[in-house]
């Protein structure tokens, strides 16, 4: 089965990978992509992948995924020459790993100059926050006007599977609010931790737990970097998250509208009203 990936122009130049944040979604990541280009690093994280390269690398990610967590999908697995082919234009990777197991960090950690940076958090508070945050978007996936019209803009449709592919795999299968759903999410992370910590050399690897603080005195000296006199990023709070999705979401909802129109206009003025009252719920 031909992937995306193979279908991407291969780069006329690769960046070397200096740093590998392998920490999970919801764990300080997002504040760990900005202060990784504060110190001068072009790091890759999902909002790289979404805003910047837009659907080639959300299907890219995707089937990457898919064929991680899914024997039967009929996609080959990504290896890490697919992922520096993604990544081809940055020396950091930040959160993505985290989807793609720990065989890939094995990787990875075969170059001895590539240093490790995993932030963990209690398990269960972890969960809640997936749920409250990830779990939104599986939800407005499922429900309408989401529902229908992922189906008429591949950008939105690529990016909703990208996050249900991600969520299920972390979470067995199992959606928001169904029994063992926090059960399974606290389990597998904490396999996960274990499963880095039992993969990268402890040498180049530095643990941080948030409930002990985040910031410049934790990952400069690690990095060997002078620490800067701007302060630390802070962001993706719930608020933050869900208003960053919800801008996301009505820029494709308006394509899609568009396309959904060209096929059916009498139509439109109803699924827009519809559409835009749903987006004022969550306003």
């Amino acid at each position: 089965m031909s992937r995306e990936i193979d279908r991407l122009a291969e780069p006329a130049d690769k960046k070397k990978a200096k740093v590998i944040v392998a920490s999970c979604s919801r764990t300080g990541t997002l504040g760990l992509y900005f202060a990784m280009k504060i110190l001068g690093y072009k790091p890759y994280h999902m909002y790289e992948a979404v805003l910047v390269h837009r659907t080639a690398h959300i299907t890219a990610l995707l089937e990457a995924v898919t064929a991680q967590h899914n024997r039967f999908s009929g996609i080959r697995r990504f290896n890490k020459a697919d992922f520096d082919k993604l990544t081809a234009e940055y020396d950091c990777l930040v959160e993505i790993p985290s989807y793609l197991g720990p065989a890939l960090l094995d990787e990875y950690a075969q170059d001895p100059e590539v240093k490790f940076i995993l932030t963990e958090r209690d398990p269960d508070r972890w969960a809640k926050s997936v749920n409250s945050t990830v779990g939104f978007v599986i939800k407005a996936s499922a429900s309408f006007p989401l529902s229908v019209l992922k189906h008429f803009d591949k950008e939105l449709g690529s990016f909703l599977a990208l996050n249900v592919a991600m969520y299920g795999a972390i979470a067995d299968g199992t959606k928001p609010g169904q029994p063992g759903n926090e059960a399974a999410l606290s389990r597998n992370y904490v396999e996960y931790i274990k499963a880095v910590k039992n993969t990268v050399p402890k040498e180049r690897l530095l643990v941080v737990k948030l409930e002990d603080g985040l910031g410049w005195e934790q990952i400069c000296p690690f990095l060997g970097v002078p620490i800067p006199e701007e302060e630390y990023p802070r962001g993706n709070e719930v608020d933050n998250f869900q208003a960053k999705a919800q801008e996301y979401f009505e820029e494709r909802t308006r394509a899609a509208m568009l396309r959904l129109g060209a096929l059916l206009v009498p139509a439109l003025g109803v699924f827009g009203y519809l559409g835009w009252k749903y987006f004022d719920k969550w306003a």
